[in-house]
């Protein structure tokens, strides 16, 4: 699997794939390509916990480092770098639980990111040892981030909020080389390891909070390359294998490898869960796709939409009911596919009540689409809920269905912001802002 290299532009790129039809056809693919002109190269990318999509940039172009990047729903393109040392190569992305986005950075000095909503990043090098090469990250099960590490020591690694590092190391097989990485059930974290030299088989492994790593191999086909991870409903684990397969992992790791329904010569090397309840991938074979497995084990593929020499790789499900991807091919691109479902919002939240000083003014419930029988939470995490701005701005302590104004507050414009998210194995968060009206 090469490395993502999806080039970053203008905020155009965003507003150009969120043209099309939202009752397109399941499977419906279009993509923005970026040029080779361009200086940022997209990796890693995830859906943030403020509900826009985030990812790490690389091939800077003698910049010094590169930077995280963010792309609104409104198309707006932000980059940010200060708080990055020089020679930063950030990655992958992940949320994390307490609304930061945390990042892998493969630069000259090996490190695990945080990047708060407002773009502040801080770096965290302490336990990663001489040598190390952070690759896949996760938002783990116990309010940590957890991440695969390739360098001269391979680990799990786990890092906590405040940033503390920790590596695992025994139980992982000799030669192994961690690849991508996911949250389970049951407090487990799952990831595959495609260095198959120690025991001539690649494996998938599961580590638990505690650290404790155990590698699974039977019902791997001979010669499996297991790479992307990710997490289903229930204890369903789904891996892309670029041999050939789909894989599933039941929970006491037994391994079910799928091919019917993939093209000759397939090679998948991404996968990430729908909000239509299938499991979505990337194909970088000779014809490339995106796929569709149902939980039962039924695979499509789509092609059409896919530029001439792409080559689609991380995917990332968001707010508008699409899975996004990067497409490493030839000529660089981002893109989405549709997969049968509504954006999230289907409505806004409506100001109640007489906005004047003194008197409490509500927030009506804005509704939101039903993706998989699942209905978005407003409390699963810290940065869930209700927020109240005052003339666009975020009220400190403000929280909650109602809002009381000041005396010193005529004339200000209310508004009040709803974010809600989608539970894991989705995790996307969506955000939506009502209209303002003015304090008497």
């Amino acid at each position: 699997m090469r490395r993502l290299i999806a080039v970053v532009t203008a905020g155009t790129v965003w507003l150009g794939l969120a043209a099309s039809a939202r009752a397109a056809p399941l499977g419906s693919i279009r993509e923005a390509q970026l040029g080779p002109s361009s200086y940022f190269y997209v990796f890693g990318l995830t859906s943030g916990p403020d509900g826009n999509l985030w990812f790490g940039q690389q091939g800077c172009m003698g910049l010094g480092h590169c930077g995280i990047g963010r792309l609104t729903p409104r198309g707006q393109a932000i980059e940010f770098r200060r708080g990055l040392e020089p020679g930063s190569l950030p990655y992958a992305v992940a949320p994390g639980a307490g609304g930061d986005v945390w990042f892998t950075d493969e630069g000259r000095r090996a490190a695990i990111g945080r990047i708060t909503p407002q773009g502040a990043i801080a770096e965290f090098h302490r336990g990663l040892p001489r040598g190390s090469l952070p690759f896949e990250i996760t938002a783990g099960p116990d309010g940590d981030v957890w991440f695969t590490d390739q360098g001269r020591r391979p680990a799990i690694g786990r890092v906590t909020p405040a940033g503390r590092i920790t590596e695992f190391r025994r139980g992982l097989a000799a030669g192994s080389i961690p690849f991508g990485i996911t949250a389970g059930s049951r407090g487990r974290v799952w990831f595959t390891d495609r260095g198959c030299s120690g025991s001539g088989r690649c494996a998938i492994g599961e580590v638990t909070a505690a650290g404790r790593i155990t590698e699974f191999t039977s019902g791997l086909a001979a010669g499996a390359q297991p790479l992307g991870i990710a997490a289903g409903r229930g204890d369903e684990v789904w891996f892309a294998d670029s041999s050939g397969a789909i894989g599933q992992v039941g929970p006491a790791g037994r391994i079910r490898e799928i091919t019917d329904g993939l093209q000759t010569a397939s090679s998948p090397v991404a996968i990430a869960a729908g909000p239509d309840g299938a499991m979505w991938f990337s194909d970088d074979g000779p014809r490339p796709a995106i796929g569709r497995i149902t939980r039962r084990g039924t695979i499509r593929e789509f092609h059409r939409g896919l530029a001439a020499g792409s080559q689609p790789a991380l995917l990332a499900p968001m707010p508008d009911g699409r899975v996004w991807f990067g497409d490493e091919g030839s000529v660089s691109a981002l893109g989405a596919i549709t997969t049968g479902t509504p954006a999230a919002l289907r409505r806004a939240p409506a100001l109640g009540g007489a906005p004047s000083a003194g008197a409490a003014i509500e927030c009506g419930r804005a509704r939101w689409a039903t993706w998989d029988g699942v209905r978005p939470s407003v409390r699963l995490f810290a940065f869930d809920g209700d927020r109240w701005l005052r003339d666009g701005v975020a009220v400190p302590g403000a929280r909650g269905d109602r809002y009381t104004s000041g005396s010193g507050e005529a004339g200000a414009r209310l508004a009040c912001r709803e974010t809600v998210t989608y539970p894991p194995p989705l995790s996307v968060t969506a955000v939506t802002t009502s209209g303002a009206r003015t304090v008497g």
